[in-house]
């Protein structure tokens, strides 16, 4: 039943470059955005919530630094990130005040952890307008990463450059792209800045060249945990539900369904208050890990790994994108009004949840995953869902641009050698999630454990010729919807009737 656990980024850096005589670049921006304090009955509470984690970093299960390798530059990169942290929706919202409901209605008297119950009520003070919107921390995210972005690849924006982000039209991602954009801009945001918001049912012609493009594939069903997370909610749940129920005495009963909720309001309310929930202190670090391997199972057999059509949504794109970063900077695009622009040299798109778990099941980085059973923890798994999906999740890629000796891959970190006639670069791409660096384990022999560029273009072709005809599996029978699947023109055509411009 034990979860990976490894050391965290900034150790691994600075261990290296003491061990090889560097002098490491110490930015100022935190690894961690917020505080992740223990409770009093679990040490890291926050960190097992699944996608209802604010955002943290890492961990680093690879053991490799995000530090740019030896010899290498980054001439251009790719952040696909997931939403910041927000207010619940409106189906949550009304699991939270039936169980605040519940607890009104009941006569009883609860002690310990659960001390806490007579005085809960939902902390929403204006649901109505709240609702399913970016919460303060979620704003604080944001604008935090825009900072870090910015910072950690100063030579990929020159100061006074326009800069445009794209996000999904979904409230809470377009704002999460605004407050990207102003955090990466500074008060240069509102004459430079500009957010694209992508509408996936905009037109027919927007077939797989979204954001979410499973908005416009007819057959496409979120497999939400599949009968794998039905079972083990039945043997981790009851355990829990048993032992609470010792701290209340009176009429007072849960449910499994009241106890799955809880871990829930942990993180949300954390993150919506800024202090730590009285929930968190109701579990222990293991109940909170049966819980997180629930929410692992909710998206390995909703849209992740463990299905087959949901998790080839975001194929199409993955392919454009990586096509880009194979062309490298300099890519030009249209404006509405026809004029030109340059592409940003560090691209940057905002979504969902559920486009954050298809775009990671499609990079590779999870072929050789552990399948995930329905009645145990595997152990030492990596598919650990608050590691990519947390709240501000990130899918980043790397163009790595690489000076190699003798046509050498060696990730030696001895300094630049004298160049050569055997001497050469080499262009890899590294992916990171939240931060830390994944792996994709047919392609790994560059610099950092990167992959040849070259390489991993063959490799998402094959998963797009091994997909299929989407548009035929997704029965789309709109006439009007192409049959050649874009994927990402989005970018480069601002022109597109789905795409409408924001300010941030």
């Amino acid at each position: 039943m034990a979860v990976f656990r490894s050391i965290s980024l900034a150790s691994v850096t600075m261990l290296l470059a003491h061990l090889n005589g560097v002098q490491a670049t110490t930015f100022l921006a935190p690894e961690q955005d917020i505080v992740l304090p223990a409770s009093g009955s679990a040490r890291e509470p926050l960190e097992w919530a699944g996608a209802n984690s604010p955002y943290f970093a890492g961990p680093n299960i690879y053991g490799i630094s995000n530090a740019v390798p030896d010899n290498c530059v980054v001439e251009q990169v790719a952040y696909n990130v997931r939403h910041g942290s927000r207010y619940p929706d409106a189906g949550a919202y009304a699991q939270w005040t039936a169980l605040y409901a519940k607890i009104q209605n009941a006569t009883f008297t609860a002690t310990g952890e659960l001390a806490f119950l007579q005085d809960w009520q939902p902390i929403l003070t204006n649901s109505a307008a709240q609702m399913s919107q970016e919460s303060t921390t979620g704003y604080k995210e944001a604008y935090d990463l825009g900072y870090q972005v910015r910072t950690r690849y100063p030579k990929l924006y020159a100061y006074g450059t326009p800069f445009i982000s794209w996000a999904n039209l979904y409230p809470r991602v377009v704002q999460t792209a605004q407050n990207f954009v102003r955090g990466f801009l500074g008060q240069t945001a509102t004459n430079l800045g500009l957010v694209i918001s992508i509408n996936s049912t905009g037109s027919p012609q927007a077939l797989f060249d979204s954001l979410s493009p499973s908005d416009q594939c007819p057959l496409f069903v979120d497999g939400n945990g599949g009968t794998q997370q039905v079972s083990w909610n039945k043997i981790y749940l009851p355990p829990i539900l048993e032992r609470i129920q010792t701290m209340i005495t009176g009429n007072l009963n849960f449910t499994t369904t009241d106890i799955s909720i809880m871990p829930y309001l942990c993180g949300f309310e954390s993150q919506i208050t800024g202090t730590l929930s009285p929930w968190c202190g109701v579990f222990s670090d293991a109940e909170l890990k049966q819980y997180e391997y629930s929410q692992d199972l909710r998206y390995y057999y909703g849209m992740g790994p463990g299905t087959d059509l949901p998790s080839k949504m975001m194929l199409p794109y993955l392919n454009a994108l990586v096509g880009m970063l194979a062309q490298g900077p300099g890519i030009n695009g249209t404006f509405a009004n026809g004029t030109s622009f340059t592409l940003p040299k560090i691209l940057t798109s905002f979504m969902n949840d559920g486009q954050i778990t298809e775009l990671g099941a499609a990079t590779g980085i999870w072929d050789n995953t552990t399948i995930l059973s329905g009645t145990e923890i595997p152990e030492g798994y990596d598919y650990i869902s608050s590691h990519f999906v947390s709240m501000r999740g990130t899918v980043a890629f790397e163009r790595l641009n690489c000076f190699l000796a003798n046509n050498s891959t060696s990730t030696s970190s001895l300094p630049k050698p004298t160049p050569t006639s055997g001497s050469t670069n080499q262009t890899y791409i590294r992916i990171l999630i939240n931060d830390a660096v994944y792996v994709v384990p047919s392609c790994q022999d560059g610099p950092g454990r990167s992959c040849l560029m070259s390489e991993y273009i063959a490799l998402v072709k094959n998963k797009v010729a091994a997909a299929g005809d989407l548009r035929t599996r997704c029965n789309v029978t709109n006439a009007a919807s192409p049959t050649v699947l874009k994927g990402a023109s989005f970018f480069t055509n601002l022109a597109d009737s789905w795409l409408a411009q924001v300010a941030p």
